[in-house]
C-alpha cells in the first residue's frame, strides 16, 4: 500500500482521511502506470479502501484526475512565478528558477511529471485564473528579459528557445525519476544552469 508519513502539498489537511489516501494513491499510480491505464479499482486497492469510497469524493476518475492536476499545477506555478524578481538580472532569475524547480522535484517529482503528462488533456478545463499563470508564459518572460539584457540570443525565435528550455527541464525530471541520473535534483542545479545558459546564449 502506498503511504507517506507527511501530507504532500496536493493533499489538504481538511480533506477526509479517505480522500487524502485516495489522492496520494491516485497520483502515484497515474505517474507510474499512466492515467488511462489506472482504474478506479487499482486506486482504491492502493489506498486501502473500497471502490465506493472514491465516489463519495469524486463523481468519476476524470474528476479525481482534474482535481489533482489543478492542485499540482497551482503549487508548481505559484512556486516558480515567485522565483522570479523583475528587479534582478537574467542570470540571477535563471538561477532562482532552477533552484526552485529542483526543490519542487525533490519534494515531489510525481506532481511535476503528472502535470507534464496530462497538460494537454486538462489545460483547457482549468479555471481561467489558473490559466493566466502559464509556465510557458513564465519562461517566455524570462527569455525576453534575457534578450533585452544581451544574455539570450536575439536572432533566434523566442518561442523555440522557450520550447527547448521547457523540453530540457521535463526530460531532466524524467531521467531523474527513472534513475538515469543519480542523486537529488538539487545536486544538478549547476549543471542544469550551465546547460540552459549554453542553449540560449547569444
Amino acid at each position: 500500500m502506498y503511504k507517506e508519513e507527511t501530507l504532500p502539498f496536493y493533499v489538504s489537511p481538511g480533506d477526509a482521511p479517505a480522500k487524502q489516501e485516495l489522492l496520494k494513491a491516485a497520483l502515484h499510480l497515474f505517474v507510474r502506470d499512466g492515467l488511462c491505464e489506472t482504474s478506479i479499482r487499482a486506486i482504491a486497492a492502493e489506498a486501502g479502501y473500497s471502490n465506493p469510497a472514491i465516489f463519495k469524493h469524486f463523481d468519476t476518475k476524470e474528476a479525481l484526475a482534474l482535481h489533482l492536476f489543478e492542485r499540482c499545477y497551482r503549487r508548481l506555478s505559484s512556486e516558480l512565478y515567485s522565483a522570479l524578481d523583475p528587479a534582478r538580472p537574467f542570470p540571477a532569475n535563471l538561477h532562482g528558477l532552477i533552484e526552485r524547480f529542483a526543490g519542487l522535484l525533490d519534494e515531489n517529482s510525481d506532481a511535476f511529471l503528472y502535470v507534464q503528462d496530462t497538460l494537454r488533456l486538462f489545460w483547457p478545463k482549468v479555471a481561467p485564473a489558473l490559466r493566466r499563470h502559464s509556465l510557458i508564459g513564465l519562461l517566455k518572460r524570462l527569455v525576453q528579459a534575457g534578450v533585452r539584457e544581451g544574455e539570450v540570443a536575439s536572432g533566434v525565435s523566442e518561442d523555440l528557445l522557450v520550447a527547448a528550455m521547457a523540453g530540457f527541464l521535463s526530460q531532466f525530471a524524467r531521467a531523474l525519476y527513472f534513475g538515469e541520473l543519480s542523486g537529488n535534483a538539487k545536486d544538478w542545479v549547476p549543471a542544469i544552469e550551465q546547460t540552459l545558459r549554453r542553449m540560449v546564449r547569444p
